[in-house]
């Protein structure tokens, strides 16, 4: 019920009193029959009428005639009556305000009233007050949830990134709060995506609030998650140095192991860190800091956690940059296709080549595949150019003289946003090359998603007669895992490994060993950065049958790897006589 109809209410409460119009209604019918909560109260603060439902809100639904109103009225209630009943002037009416009743220790057991205060003389000289008040507590309960859930996250409790910011914010109001200092920890949880795809997202949940739990047991003065398995806690009054202690006791804690329902997960946690002293004290640019460092953990092999230094600031100024430049660079033909051979390592004949982009940008000159590739892949340029590079190579190679063969490089990026296949097709039915010439070369990245749908890819490739060929073997961790089960026709070893020979023993090893790995498995070995004569020679010797370097030569351009091929195609002439 609206005030504008309390207010009627009481005006014809107040006519009953005067001996208007509807003096045949008494007062207690008037307020009775209300469809609110009504309670008039006279100048010595005794009930004289109170309705139906005022009795059942305030009394459990005894009558509250002649009642004292400071034993039954909430305080609130009460003052404003009283405050009313002062008056000197002739009427007063009070703004709108909530009072809370309490019938139990609980939350939910309280109720909440919003009322008003109208006050008036009867007769010459009789001042009496009518509260009108009606029940909001489920709306006041709706408005405290969505206050909540504005700073909150709904399925840990623990802060959200507003609700974090927020608490920063407030601690450095105080000139004590920013003496001390605070240093933010943005935390992400490793492996945590395969304990939700085996266990389902209730399990996950659960390990979620665990997390929550465990972070809130470290002292943390805030805890929030930020979204997925991003979390970020902030504490006071440590230095930088112990900061990174206190990374430790975060690490040790979200790496014990998770007991969820029968089940047990294990996950791990990179830790980025930002602190005031360093970072100032705005909270969304000590996150930004911390997840800067967070991404410098990531990559680091070990501890798994960083501090920030303005040297990743300004790194992330010069990416941006950079990523900013990429996107013209096609537009402006900055970037060009170059050709590597790959040669016999029998009799140093070249059997194919290997398909790159180059950047030659006209102020920062060239730019390195290992600085604009991961942008590309990040902003999902990587698509265009990886279109780009596959339909210009195959066109271009499909002219050659001879059957050479044609590696081009497909991102993992790529095969996670568009369908591969059908780009290998299109580009071998537009540029007429045999699909058996082409093979597509993977990283071992390709595999830390959708691995079912990944593999089948590359069977419906290998279906048309195109060769797989995994690169850069070696340098991960699971590859020998995936050897027996993808369908791969070639493993090209990692330059790293290659470089150090001859002299260096392990390396010697390691390569012996994939070389029998392979010939058990029936693979074809690719050796990559052969630079010397010795080093082809020592390769060969282990069974190796092709390699890949400047031994054989560098990149080229297609017109400069057209030519040597003329060349070499043509036959000798006799000499003159």
């Amino acid at each position: 019920m609206g005030f504008g109809n309390l207010a009627s209410a009481w005006s014809a409460g107040l006519r009953a009193l005067r001996g208007g119009p509807a003096a045949s209604e008494t007062l207690a019918q008037v307020v009775n029959d209300s469809f609110s909560g009504m309670v008039v109260i006279d100048s010595g603060g005794i009930i004289i009428a109170a309705s139906r439902i005022a009795c059942d809100l305030l009394n459990e639904g005894r009558p509250l005639d002649g009642q004292r109103a400071q034993r039954v009225l909430p305080r609130d209630m009460h003052l404003a009556v009283g405050q009313v009943l002062a008056e000197t002037t002739p009427a007063t009416e009070t703004p709108l305000a909530i009072a809370v009743v309490h019938h139990g220790s609980e939350t939910d057991d309280r109720l909440v009233l919003q009322f008003a205060v109208t006050a008036s003389v009867v007769g010459t000289s009789e001042r009496v007050a009518c509260l009108n008040f009606w029940d909001v507590t489920e709306r006041r309960r709706a408005e405290e949830r969505l206050s909540f859930l504005a700073t909150h996250d709904p399925l840990t409790g623990s802060l959200s990134r507003t609700g974090f910011c927020n608490a920063i914010n407030e601690r450095f109001e105080t000139e004590r709060g920013r003496a001390e200092g605070l240093a933010v920890f943005a935390i992400d949880l490793a492996r945590f995506k395969p304990v939700n795809d085996a266990l389902g997202h209730a399990h996950g949940d659960m390990l979620l609030k665990q997390v929550v739990s465990r972070l809130r047991a470290t002292g943390a003065q805030f805890v929030a998650r930020l979204g997925g398995h991003a979390f970020a806690v902030a504490h006071p009054g440590l230095s930088q140095a112990e900061a990174a202690q206190f990374c430790e006791i975060v690490q040790d804690r979200l790496v014990a192991p998770y007991q969820l329902g029968p089940h047990r997960a294990i996950v791990g946690a990179d830790i980025g860190i930002s602190h005031s002293a360093v970072s100032g004290f705005d909270p969304d640019q000590l996150l930004s800091h911390a997840d800067m460092a967070l991404n410098v953990a990531r990559a680091m092999a070990g501890k798994g956690y960083a501090a920030f230094s303005p040297e990743m600031d300004e790194n992330l100024r010069a990416r941006q940059e950079l990523e900013t430049e990429m996107q013209q660079a096609m537009e402006r033909g900055e970037i060009s296709l170059m050709f590597q051979p790959q040669a016999s390592l029998d009799d140093g004949r070249i059997i194919g080549v290997e398909a790159l982009m180059r950047w030659m940008h006209p102020d920062l000159g060239a730019v390195s595949p290992d600085r604009f590739i991961p942008i590309a892949e990040e902003t999902g340029k990587i698509v265009e150019l990886g279109r780009w590079i596959l339909e210009a190579a195959c066109r271009e190679v499909a002219t050659w003289p001879g059957e050479l063969k044609l590696s081009v490089n497909i991102s993992p990026i790529q095969f996670e946003l568009i369908d591969v296949v059908a780009e290998v097709k299109e580009a071998l039915t537009r540029s007429g090359l045999p699909a058996h010439r082409l093979d597509v070369e993977i990283t071992e990245g390709i595999f830390v998603s959708n691995v079912r749908a990944t593999i089948e890819a590359l069977q419906k490739l290998r279906n048309l007669g195109v060769g797989i060929a995994l690169d850069d073997f070696g340098t991960g961790y699971s590859s020998l895992g995936y050897l027996g089960r993808l369908p791969i026709d070639k493993i090209k070893i990692d330059q790293s490994f290659v470089k150090k020979l001859p002299g260096d023993q392990q390396s010697g090893v390691i390569i012996r060993a994939v070389m029998m790995l392979s010939e058990a498995l029936n693979k074809i070995v690719i050796a990559e950065g052969i630079e010397t004569a010795d080093q082809a020679w020592m390769l060969k010797m282990m069974g190796c049958k092709v390699g890949q370097g400047y031994h054989f030569g560098r990149p080229r351009t297609a017109a400069e790897m057209r030519a040597s091929l003329v060349e070499r195609a043509a036959p000798s002439l006799p000499a003159s006589a």
